[in-house]
């Protein structure tokens, strides 16, 4: 599965040199847990509304004089648009994060996959499991089909 969908919504992106002030605006402006901080198009760092409330408000420091670049992680866990999901979740679990921006070959920053993302997928996954299960299992023998193939459905039940 290509990375590629994850690159259909916009990435929350701030500059280096912008307040966190500005950083907590726009989290709470696009209602998400980090933004990317760029230089140009490219990823340089990372911030997340935990960052900012361990390194800004526990440290006591000052939002509208605290720049991004101060309290950001620099340099982030990022992935290749071209990589796979099995590579993304390897990344995430080999570097203990949980939001991974995509990039293209020249480091410009295309979308951006947290886990949040992920379990979603996996939901829709297990659903349509489900789904297809069920409807083996449950569907009605056609009138012509022997009733040596019909499903027993006893032993499915005594499970549930």
């Amino acid at each position: 599965m290509s990375l590629q969908q994850f690159c259909e919504r916009a990435v929350v992106t701030i500059a280096l040199d912008q307040p966190i002030a500005e950083a907590c605006r726009l989290l709470q402006e696009k209602n998400v847990g980090c933004v990317v901080a760029t230089e140009g198009d490219k990823v340089r760092g990372i911030i997340t509304d935990r960052d900012i409330a361990l390194k800004v408000v526990g440290e006591k420091k000052d939002p509208q004089q605290t720049t991004v670049r101060e309290i950001m992680s620099p340099n982030p866990t990022r992935i290749g648009v071209t990589k796979s999901l099995h590579d993304l979740t390897t990344l995430m679990h080999t570097h203990h994060v949980r939001r991974v921006p995509i990039v293209d070959g020249g480091d410009k920053v295309l979308g951006i996959v947290t886990l949040d993302d992920l379990l979603v997928l996996l939901g829709d996954e297990m659903s349509d499991m489900g789904k297809g299960i069920a409807g083996a299992l449950f569907r009605k023998p056609s009138p012509n089909e022997p009733a040596e193939f019909a499903m027993p459905l006893g032993w499915i039940m005594s499970y549930l």
